[in-house]
């Protein structure tokens, strides 16, 4: 028995079981939706792989709740039918799983009697979850030390740096690609002068041409460069940094002088 969390926009996330004290929430998994595409050629035996993504996921929750009478059973039916009911994706936190989460909608779920005469219910919702993966709650740049089940290694990884070598982790299951794949990837530096980041483990680098007068934000989010909050992808050579699964050697050269890097990120996870 746990806690189920869920939470709308511009809403306080709510958890259903202390909502609905006769809830509870039994077990619940996540199943992602791998898509392959091939290419077919004539005359020649078997297909050719030409792309591997994932599609849209399913996250299946199961419940037990218990009525007293059947106007009880008919309020609660239409509790959940309400806070279920809304337009938008709800970010969704399962009890078992307190630090990962995911974005989606629950698709029909009958909510009946368990049985004739007995007005309790045991039931199930599947959603759907249109990014094809789960994210962990907190950014990589704010995860705790006692964060559970998120691939994690020790000594916790660091995502802020000075120093012009360094490594950063990635605890997702899958790459971190702002380019292909829309990750969501920023990297917050102080910096004083042209700049370049490379990842030396798959290659991908990012530069920043344009001089500067002295300690300044620059932001590069995904593939928008951002210079004290306003865009400037214009002074970069519109590169991108990639981050493959586990450790990353990345590498800052230029003539800057300060380096303060940031890489703030959510992992990624397939179950």
């Amino acid at each position: 028995m746990g806690s189920f969390y869920i939470q709308t926009k511009g809403q306080a996330e709510i958890d259903l079981t202390q909502r609905l004290p006769s809830l509870d929430y039994l077990d619940g998994i996540f199943t992602p939706n791998f898509v392959n595409a091939y290419q077919e050629n004539n005359g020649t035996d078997g297909s050719q792989l030409t792309s591997v993504s994932f599609g849209r996921g399913a996250f299946t929750a199961n419940f037990f709740m218990t009525a007293n009478s059947y106007t009880d059973h008919q309020l609660l039916r239409h509790e959940l039918y309400q806070l279920f009911g809304q337009r938008q994706l709800m970010r969704v936190r399962p009890g078992d799983d307190p630090d990962k989460c995911f974005y989606g909608r629950p698709t029909n779920f009958p909510l009946d009697s368990l049985a004739e005469g007995n007005n309790d219910f045991k039931f199930q919702i599947t959603f759907e979850v249109p990014s094809g993966f789960m994210y962990s709650v907190r950014r990589s740049d704010q995860i705790k030390e006692e964060s559970f089940g998120m691939n994690l290694i020790d000594p916790k990884p660091i995502y802020r740096h000075s120093e012009s070598i360094f490594s950063i982790y990635n605890a997702s299951d899958i790459k971190i690609d702002p380019y292909y794949q829309r990750h969501d990837l920023k990297i917050n530096m102080i910096i004083d002068g042209p700049v370049t980041i490379m990842n030396k483990t798959n290659g991908t680098k990012w530069s920043y041409k344009e001089k500067l007068s002295g300690k300044t934000n620059i932001v590069l989010d995904g593939l928008i460069t951002y210079k004290e909050g306003k865009q400037a992808t214009v002074n970069t050579d519109f590169g991108f940094i990639q981050l493959e699964v586990g450790q990353n050697e990345l590498v800052v050269s230029g003539t800057a002088t300060i380096h303060d890097v940031t890489f703030s990120f959510p992992y990624l996870y397939l179950s």
